[in-house]
């Protein structure tokens, strides 16, 4: 399968016309193709495989995916094939394909001439990070541009919409309290001279990270998960500074942030000395400080909670718990759940070694699961999993310590899995195999 390229503007991307399902569409005649994509959850026992040339699993065209609540994404970017393959629900134009579904669709987006660094998505809603063109389409730029589709009923696309402005719709229908954006359309910063490098989402919420070091934050913020000051958890529907974290603010004293995590509706941030900070929700003591806090409105300095002698190099932030990735391997978890522990350890206000686990390299969290990939290339997933198969293990049972997600290319060769998204009832891999 083959995109047609189609005319591109900064305001927006157009779908594509309506394709195939998912599962066709995405599928190559030859099985000896070395990388491909496997789904999982979704309330199904299987896992799916889809194959295609265009399946890049590392470097500068590497594929990105990502999973929402009942919608999932897969952005390719090599030199045949460019775009964005959506299937699911799609009530709120998560897919990006200019239009709203009630029932789960499959959808394309044409992204020819740009190059994908980010995709993320919430609840229902999507984000799209890339680098483009300059306006001639001559030129190559290092301009960033951050696209939203999907729901923003609480603003948290960005666009300057949400249940609260109930004025006109943006794609130009007089609403009163619902708010959504159908095609992809480019978020603006309040400083035109930013680029955004990472974008994450909670289940109704968008973080920012920006190359010169600043935080923005948008959608809902009743639970502090904005980071916005003790004053605030008001939604907003723009990107607005996080100010105790931005370096341009007072963020500079503290140092830069390199890396943010969200799933739900808390933050986990790690600075470039390795500090954590965390901000939102912590009423189940994911915030490791030895107590429970109902909510954090402002990001709060989290003192090294494991031993001394380890260094954090990541974070992820789950629904009720949250992960830290040491540069030694070990993972650390703290909350509430199945967090990895065993079934007689399911809450814990202190961080504690997942021991199970040795020689991880990713971690991922989503709202009530978790999972890691080690140096082999091995994924392992752990946490709740009711009907929806979301763990990967070809059951709906839940899992209290990891166990190893068994790739159905496994029959015939070597799998190396390179990447995984969680959303809250699936999850996408990456997966490399003979």
């Amino acid at each position: 399968m083959a995109f047609t390229r189609i005319l591109q503007r900064t305001t927006f991307l157009r779908a594509l016309a309506p394709l195939a399902p998912f599962r066709n569409a995405f599928h190559s005649s030859s099985w000896q193709q070395k990388s491909s994509v496997v789904q999982w959850g979704y309330n199904s026992k299987k896992l799916k495989v889809f194959d295609s040339n265009a399946v890049i699993p590392e470097g500068p065209d590497k594929t990105w995916i990502a999973a929402g609540a009942s919608h999932r994404l897969i952005a390719l970017s090599g030199e045949d094939e460019a775009g964005i393959l959506g299937e699911g629900m799609n009530h709120s134009g998560q897919l990006g394909n200019g239009a709203k579904n009630d029932e789960s669709t499959f959808s394309a987006i044409d992204t020819a001439g740009m190059s994908i660094l980010g995709l993320a998505c919430g609840r229902e809603h999507s984000m799209l990070l890339t680098q483009g063109e300059e306006a001639d389409g001559q030129l190559p730029t290092t301009k960033t541009i951050l696209f939203g589709f999907g729901n923003s009923m609480y603003g948290q696309l960005g666009l300057g919409g949400s249940k609260d402005t109930l004025i006109q719709e943006l794609t130009g229908h007089n609403v009163a309290g619902f708010v959504f954006e159908p095609s992809p359309t480019s978020v603006q910063l309040p400083d035109p001279t930013e680029n955004v490098v990472q974008v994450v989402c909670g289940l109704d919420h968008t973080v920012l990270r920006t190359d010169q070091s600043n935080l923005y934050s948008m959608g809902w913020g009743a639970d502090g998960q904005l980071g916005l000051g003790p004053e605030s958890s008001s939604d907003r529907s723009l990107p607005t500074l996080i100010e105790r974290l931005s370096y341009k603010a007072n963020g500079k004293e503290l140092g830069r942030v390199k890396y943010i995590s969200s799933s739900t509706d808390f933050t986990l941030a790690l600075l470039e000395n390795n500090e954590v900070w965390i901000w939102g929700n912590a009423e189940y003591g994911q915030c490791m400080v030895n107590k429970k806090i109902d909510r954090i409105l402002e990001p709060m300095h989290i003192p090294h909670p494991i031993p001394e002698s380890e260094v954090v190099s990541s974070v992820a932030a789950g629904g009720t718990f949250g992960l830290l990735l040491t540069e030694s391997g070990k993972v650390y978890t703290c909350g509430y759940g199945a967090l990895g522990l065993g079934p007689e350890k399911t809450h814990i206000l202190m961080p504690e070694q997942i021991t199970a686990l040795s020689g991880i390299r990713k971690i991922v969290a989503s709202t009530d699961y978790a999972a890691a990939i080690n140096d082999k290339g091995e994924l392992f997933t752990w946490g709740t999993c009711g009907q929806t198969g979301r763990l990967g293990h070809g059951d709906f049972e839940h899992r209290f310590v990891p166990q190893r997600v068994v790739m159905p290319q496994e029959a015939s060769g070597k799998v190396r899995v390179h990447d995984v998204a969680l959303g809250q009832d699936g999850a996408l891999a990456i997966v490399e195999y003979d």
